[in-house]
């Protein structure tokens, strides 16, 4: 049960991942109905949420607060300090990023990015979700407390309301567009508190929610992802902000489906695995290694960029970048990301 456990979990991070960047990667150079399709990569960050939550439910049900911290510390921030100045200091020597430098970097430091529209997205638009973890750090020892005092539907449902109530508030407010609101933790607070739920019954049931019958996982993926894509496109910004539960449970559902298909063929399976286990490094990295290499290619080679150099020469640089800042950084940390400390 273990054995699966991680499997499934290094093989739903490393399917998100590989969506992100295909996004990511192929997101300037798509018009049309491409650029409206590929959007649905940008989805899979909802797999992380959940599976933060499904990954602390699991390993922080018997673990002391400050023993929590110094995990965080060592998995989430070690890495994520090294990646900021490792960005700021190739920024200096080939400028990418225009905005006033030093004080987004103290912004990453000193974690007050979040709070500030003008620098929540430097060095990355991406960055956005490393605050809103962070936030959910600070608060989850109120969130454990709350959902052990009240029954699991209880918390599901007060979880959810919680958020929507966010959600019209930031909709009525005309605010859901800005970054600093529409990725404050109360956003995601829901899917969050799922992945918590998710590990209890594990716990205490076994349960699997990657075993549910295909079938019926197929269905909930097409009408999930097709619900996110009606909010998304005919709803405008109000849409588009309550467009999470449908991207959520549809991707995720995806996910799994994709897990069951491919349990048979060995190397695609391990491949996706290991695109898990360095996906945080690679989440970090890989629009930094995207817009260097473009401009290397651009400036150096003459090369014209497209979608074939961003996945043939960026993404495979990119994975190695990332394998080797994952063993650079893990020398500080606790050893390589596993199942039971992974966010």
């Amino acid at each position: 049960m273990s054995h699966h456990r991680i499997d499934f979990l290094d093989f739903a991070k490393g399917f998100a991942i590989l969506s992100i960047i295909i996004f990511h990667y192929s997101q300037p150079y798509a018009t049309g109905l491409w650029s409206k399709t590929i959007m649905l990569g940008g989805t899979g960050i909802h797999v992380f949420f959940i599976i933060s939550g499904f990954g602390l439910g699991l390993s922080s049900t018997k673990m002391k607060f400050t023993v929590f911290y110094k995990k965080r510390f060592t998995k989430i921030f070690i890495p994520y300090y090294a990646a900021i100045l490792l960005i700021f200091f190739i920024n200096e020597i080939f400028p990418i990023y225009t905005e006033n430098r030093l004080y987004a970097l103290g912004g990453h430091l000193f974690l007050y990015k979040m709070f500030d529209e003008s620098i929540i997205e430097s060095f990355g638009d991406h960055f956005w979700f490393i605050s809103t973890i962070i936030q959910f750090y600070i608060v989850f020892p109120l969130i454990i407390t709350i959902k052990n005092k009240i029954l699991v539907k209880r918390f599901l449902v007060f979880s959810l309301l919680l958020s929507l109530a966010y959600w019209v508030t930031i909709s009525l407010l005309k605010i859901s567009h800005l970054r600093v609101y529409n990725s404050f933790f109360l956003q995601y607070l829901w899917e969050f508190n799922l992945g918590l739920v998710f590990a209890e019954v594990y716990i205490q049931k076994g349960k699997c929610f990657w075993d549910t019958n295909i079938v019926l996982l197929f269905s909930t993926s097409i009408a999930g992802l097709s619900l996110m894509a009606l909010l998304a496109l005919k709803g405008g910004q109000a849409g588009q902000t309550f467009n999470d539960v449908p991207a959520s449970i549809g991707y995720l559902s995806t996910v799994a489906v994709m897990y069951l298909l491919v349990s048979n063929c060995r190397k695609i399976r391990s491949f996706i695995n290991y695109m898990g286990k360095i996906s945080y490094e690679l989440y970090l990295l890989h629009k930094l290694l995207f817009l260097l290499s473009n401009k290397i290619l651009q400036e150096y080679a003459g090369v014209n960029t497209g979608v074939l150099t961003s996945l043939f020469i960026a993404f495979p640089i990119s994975i190695v970048i990332a394998k080797y800042f994952s063993s650079l950084t893990n020398i500080f940390a606790d050893g390589r990301f596993k199942y039971a400390s992974q966010s």
